[in-house]
């Protein structure tokens, strides 16, 4: 596999005003860094907006709506991989915080957040998904995460007797009086699992007024930081993820080998 490029963004996002942020992302497109893989904050469309009356407003149908068509007609436009969360409703009226990864053909692929935040009432109205998603682009095996997931390095192990995945992808809005554990996580699961991560993390304070900081960041093999945006600072965070340098370290340190086998419940 050859080297990928990617890039995560880190701003602001209008309270549960789907016409105003795809506005924005729509003008944001045409100032956009090359890379092969672009990654937007968790619902980079509505944000984090969980209570009844909201979720009613803003949430789309099954297939995402209209930002899941905004995320496919990005990766078409650029060629590239754009991915970003959706509140979907589902038939028995229930909701899915579903991560939507469109590519330059046109594919879409999708996973359901495993782990409910329930200090934002995300629990209450949500049901989590049962099944991990990796996916290949450009010969990189890809496993899909959002927010909460982070906390729970079991969801997110490398499992013995299988081929590794070879990044994380994990968009989020992660409060800012949290961010030592969003720092620190991002390096962990990167170590344990000798993978890439690009977390994306959102700024500004969202409609129950808890603020966010970002801290949008590309971590190597090795927990090292390769990339990362600035506190409060909007804009796009950026870094190649070399496909020599993550064989290099797991040949030198195969201890995804020794892993302890485990079955996922």
């Amino acid at each position: 596999m050859k080297d990928l490029h990617v890039a995560g963004w880190q701003g602001t996002i209008h309270w549960a005003d789907i016409s105003a942020n795809l506005a924005e992302w729509e003008a944001r497109w045409a100032k956009a860094p090359n890379a092969d893989l672009y990654l937007l904050p968790e619902t980079f469309a509505t944000g984090f907006a969980t209570r009844t009356e909201e979720l009613v407003a803003v949430a789309s149908g099954s297939d995402g709506g209209a930002p899941a068509a905004a995320l496919k007609r990005w990766a078409v436009s650029a060629q590239a991989w754009v991915g970003g969360t959706v509140f979907v409703r589902e038939e028995n009226g229930r909701y899915r915080n579903r991560f939507f990864l469109a590519g330059p053909s046109g594919e879409v692929h999708t996973y359901d957040k495993r782990h409910l935040f329930g200090i934002a009432g995300e629990a209450e109205h949500f049901d989590g998904g049962n099944e991990r998603v990796v996916i290949t682009v450009q010969g990189w095996r890809l496993l899909l995460a959002v927010c909460y997931d982070l906390r729970f390095p079991v969801w997110l192990r490398q499992t013995p007797g299988e081929k590794p995945y070879d990044g994380l992808l994990i968009p989020a809005n992660w409060p800012e009086a949290r961010q030592n554990a969003w720092d620190t996580l991002l390096r962990a699961r990167a170590m344990e699992n000798q993978c890439y991560v690009l977390g994306v993390n959102r700024l500004g304070e969202d409609g129950f007024g808890v603020h966010h900081a970002g801290g949008t960041a590309s971590i190597g093999p090795w927990g090292d930081v390769l990339a990362t945006g600035e506190r409060g600072q909007s804009g796009w965070v950026t870094s190649t993820w070399e496909a020599v340098h993550l064989a290099a370290v797991r040949k030198r340190y195969p201890f995804l080998g020794d892993a302890d086998p485990f079955t996922l419940g």
